[in-house]
């Protein structure tokens, strides 16, 4: 994977085996990485598939040539991984974006909780956080990051979705998830912000029917925790 790098590719710019790049990806292939004629790279589409090229042309700056081979869910895993994070500080929030992107989370839906000190976030930055994230770890599919939802909300829109929340209070581990999902395509996974969810969210999480795990004998940080969980129950479905 070291000896890969990763550049973006709009669809609408590959046409019979041959594709070009537009004027971003092009400069940093010629002016930062001065790559010549010949040399084969990886491109994502960030939409499901990877494609192994070589270039042919350097014309005006743009950068184009021949796609060799074409790797669908390239990079991805088998189980659809939905992320809910109450919204951290700014810092916090863009490091959960970029490690949820480079553990193969589908789709990031920042939520605003009762314990939540910031109530927004900035999209935009978020969105680029995640394609870099892309590009670094060599995936195929850039995640949807949703705009700040409420826990009801989210429920609604999930409804035949296991939901696993990571809590210390949790009986069970993360090994329980493949026992519940076995045949299922995708999982919601929840974590709380920095002063972890409220008495009267958990209460509702059980009341909809929420898998809660432990995941140790430490109190994590959010952020902390977004990695654990998503590490481990990536040695199950990566």
């Amino acid at each position: 994977m070291l000896d890969k790098i990763f550049f973006f590719v709009n669809t609408k710019n590959i046409s019979n085996k041959q594709f070009f790049l537009n004027e971003q990806e092009s400069y940093h292939l010629i002016k930062v990485l001065r790559k010549p004629i010949g040399t084969e790279i990886w491109l994502v589409d960030g939409i499901g598939s990877v494609y192994c090229g070589t270039i042919q042309n350097m014309q005006d700056d743009i950068v184009s040539g021949q796609i060799l081979e074409v790797f669908p869910k390239y990079g991805e895993n088998k189980i659809q991984i939905n992320l809910g994070i109450g919204i951290l500080k700014k810092d916090k929030m863009n490091f959960v974006v970029e490690k949820a992107t480079e553990c193969g989370v589908k789709e990031i839906i920042p939520l605003v909780l009762d314990k939540c000190i910031k109530r927004d976030v900035n999209l935009a930055r978020l969105i680029k956080i995640s394609k870099s994230a892309v590009k670094q770890c060599g995936r195929s599919v850039v995640p949807s990051i949703h705009r700040p939802n409420n826990l009801k909300e989210l429920l609604n829109t999930y409804i035949n979705t296991s939901i696993f929340v990571c809590h210390e209070s949790g009986d069970n581990g993360i090994d329980i998830v493949p026992k519940i999902v076995q045949k299922q395509s995708n999982i919601l996974l929840l974590v709380g912000p920095e002063g972890d969810f409220s008495r009267e969210e958990i209460d509702f999480l059980n009341n909809h029917s929420a898998n809660f795990i432990n995941l140790g004998n430490r109190r994590l940080r959010s952020e902390t925790a977004v990695i654990a969980a998503l590490s481990q129950i990536n040695l199950y479905y990566d």
